[in-house]
């Protein structure tokens, strides 16, 4: 899958080594094993994962794998172009016809589903999902304002209704993104466009405030507005990455009122947990995930879907290395 990290490493936003090879949504097929690998098998799908946290600390054995300080800033050099050795982004590197990963980045699925509805979960769906699921822990009943409605936003509002929210406001800039978002479980739509107030929308439809908001966008400025528009007592999602350097500024009061400001890494996934349970929803036709893939193409095609995430009008394009 080509995320909008991919972009950000392209554009310097993450300000990772160079040369680089990007991509880190992906799953694929095991074509060899080192000696001492146990979790997976020559020929099983997988799904890969960022994290390549070491299993043995304290936050791995307490089901935090996502803390692991090994999987923080995931990168080697499993590569090599003449004489150049290159980085893997995010300790994956995935647009390539074959990567190398440690065995606990490899997350095995069932032979029956597709790659390309698979691959989705190693970033996007578990980003946003885990958001709800891990991180926010929605119940039912509750309600929550999602703001960006791409690839990891609608994976957002189908979590919320998965969990039975009784209402999701899906908010955008782009008009197209309202069918998404309807699809996706939105109970309603806001148009972000010049002169309306989200904010004052959002407490009037809600009598007040959400129980949650969740930040999908990457902008300090509306991370910043979800402390208004959220309850007392609430949660405040941070899901979208900003600039790293960037710096969020909100009035004390707007947080005082016992609300939860949280900081999400990739959904705070556990992998081997959350990747074959979201891989089951899918298979049950529980979860979108076909929905999601607006275009696939060969490598060939990663501009177009560089292109693609900058007009905001499409979910995903999937990147078929292998034909």
């Amino acid at each position: 899958g080509v995320c909008g990290s991919d972009l950000s490493c392209v554009h310097g936003k993450y300000y990772m080594p160079t040369p680089l090879v990007p991509g880190h949504e992906a799953a694929g097929v095991v074509v060899e094993i080192g000696d001492a690998v146990t979790y997976c098998a020559v020929g099983d799908h997988v799904i890969l994962s960022t994290f390549g946290n070491c299993g043995h600390c304290h936050d791995c054995e307490g089901g935090n794998p996502g803390n692991c300080s090994v999987s923080m800033g995931n990168l080697s050099q499993p590569y090599r172009e003449g004489d150049q050795v290159l980085y893997n982004f995010a300790g994956i590197g995935a647009f390539v016809q074959e990567t190398i990963v440690g065995e606990n980045q490899c997350i095995p699925i069932p032979k029956e589903m597709p790659l390309t509805a698979a691959a989705l979960i190693g970033c996007g769906v578990i980003t946003g999902t885990g958001a709800v699921f891990n991180r926010a822990r929605l119940q039912l009943g509750d309600t929550c304002v999602v703001i960006g409605a791409g690839g990891v936003g609608l994976n957002v509002i189908q979590a919320a209704r998965l969990c039975g929210a009784s209402r999701i406001i899906a908010v955008d800039r782009v008009p197209q993104k309202e069918a998404f978002a309807n699809d996706f479980g939105a109970t309603d739509f806001i148009l972000a466009e010049e002169g309306v107030d989200v904010i004052k929308e959002v407490k009037k439809m809600t009598g007040g405030g959400v129980d949650h908001s969740f930040e999908v966008v990457g902008s300090t400025q509306l991370l910043a507005d979800c402390l208004q528009m959220t309850r007392p007592g609430g949660n405040i999602c941070a899901v979208g990455v900003p600039d790293l350097t960037a710096e969020v500024t909100y009035p004390f009061q707007a947080l005082h009122q016992n609300k939860n400001l949280l900081g999400i890494r990739a959904g705070g996934a556990r992998p081997r947990k959350d990747f074959p349970m979201l891989a089951n929803l899918y298979m049950s036709g529980r979860l979108k995930l076909d929905e999601l893939i607006s275009h696939t193409a060969g490598l060939d095609g990663l501009q177009a879907a560089f292109d693609s995430i900058k007009s905001g009008t499409e979910a995903r394009t999937v990147l078929l290395p292998n034909g």
